[in-house]
């Protein structure tokens, strides 16, 4: 058996995600704008990442940065680039990871909650220059300082993002969802839907 990978149709199907959310974020991709998604753990944040790569276009390069095997290349035009602690410093991976994004000159970049390269210099060295879908987990209800712990970003790459997307996972259902999605304008965080 495969590894099922969620399309927008089912976050709609399981209640994950209304058209008009997924409507929202289409249109971000397709502008290029840097996206945060943002939840507790389990949330769903890496199946709601798949179903937003449905819409970026089959001629754009995405490259996704992931730890242990963690997300699949499931389209021809995603090329992930899989790190994992080994003997070599973090600064080195890290150098590394971007050295091959600037090789392959992606549309997007995929970051999937991972500790094993420096998120933080990633962001600040590349982020002018690419766009960004990125996970990160936040527990309390301040998103921005949440992210800034762990992620550990400055509120300056924080606010370079456009779009945040806030999931939140039922306990007791287990059902989760998108919760909210912001604007960032001005350093703030402002509902869009």
């Amino acid at each position: 058996m495969g590894v099922y990978i969620f399309t927008p149709e089912d976050l709609i199907r399981y209640g994950a995600a209304t058209e008009e959310q997924l409507g929202v974020l289409k249109n971000a991709i397709l502008s290029k704008k840097d996206i945060l998604v943002v939840g507790s753990s389990r949330s769903g944040k890496t199946k709601l990442v798949e179903a937003l790569m449905h819409f970026i276009p089959d001629d754009w390069k995405v490259a996704v940065i992931t730890a242990y095997g963690e997300f699949k290349p499931f389209k021809p035009n995603i090329v992930v680039i899989d790190t994992q602690f080994d003997s070599q410093p973090l600064e080195r991976r890290t150098s590394d990871v971007i050295s091959k994004i600037k090789a392959l000159n992606p549309d997007y970049v995929v970051i999937d909650t991972i500790h094993t390269v420096d998120a933080a210099r990633i962001f600040r060295e590349l982020i002018d220059d690419y766009a960004f879908i990125v996970t990160s987990l936040a527990l309390t209800d301040d998103i921005k300082d949440e992210v800034r712990h762990w992620l550990r970003i400055s509120g300056e790459t924080f606010d370079k993002f456009d779009i945040v997307v806030e999931l939140k996972r039922d306990f007791r259902t287990g059902r989760k969802s998108i919760n909210r999605i912001y604007e960032v304008k001005n350093g703030e965080l402002r509902p869009l839907i």
